[in-house]
């Protein structure tokens, strides 16, 4: 049984090494050692291990059995996939948010906006670009869809920060984002839909190019 103390010490754990993926400290591929792990975030084992399996849910460590856990590796199909579920679940969940979206949630998608236009670190990037979709997405209160939504967005961070698009297309990104955002606020329903569409499928196709 994991103690309530083991239970922090994973979220934070969790929390580190995804920072050391996205930021680049650790490499697609690259083997997850728990000893040197284990000393280099001051950790036990046992938070260690349920921060990888953590971290394998999300998509970003692949666990290899007896072996131990790596550094996730996204082939060009995997992306394909991601992106063409993202494609279908992002805009059913706008749909069904639409009529119950405030100001307030309004509010909260711009701060977030604000945030990441200030910011530069990949890790924190990607963070304020789920906070960004989640607070658009939020007033649908379909939890399975949004869980399952934040794990594809986990996902397709990594394969943003192999292809470098994550710090290579801020502006793009912001741009696309604030014209949703416009949408959103105008209770254009339709056009904020395809907007939504239009941004995952640039974001896909320069993930695609920086990976070329």
């Amino acid at each position: 049984m994991v103690s309530d103390t083991q239970k922090t010490q994973a979220e934070s754990t969790t929390v580190k090494i995804r920072t050391l993926i996205l930021n680049g400290t650790l490499q697609p591929g690259q083997p997850l050692r728990q000893e040197a792990l284990s000393e280099q975030l001051s950790v036990s084992r046992t938070p260690l291990r349920h921060a990888l399996q953590s971290l394998a849910e999300e998509g970003l460590v692949e666990t290899t059995g007896y072996k131990g856990a790596r550094v996730a590796e996204l082939d060009r199909g995997m992306i394909d996939d991601l992106f063409e579920m993202r494609l279908l679940l992002e805009p059913l969940a706008l749909r069904s948010a639409f009529p119950q979206i405030t100001k307030l949630d309004l509010a909260r998608a711009e701060m977030a906006l604000d945030a990441a236009e200030a910011e530069d670190e990949p890790s924190r990037l990607s963070a304020l670009n789920w906070d960004f979709h989640h607070a658009l997405y939020r007033p649908s209160n379909r939890q399975t869809l949004l869980r399952t939504i934040e794990q594809l967005n986990k996902s397709s961070a990594l394969a943003e920060v192999i292809a470098s698009s994550i710090i290579a297309r801020p502006e793009k990104s912001a741009a696309e984002h604030r014209k949703l955002l416009q949408a959103c606020r105008d209770g254009n329903e339709a056009g904020a839909i395809a907007t939504l569409g239009e941004h995952l499928r640039l974001a896909h196709r320069d993930i695609k190019t920086g990976e070329d």
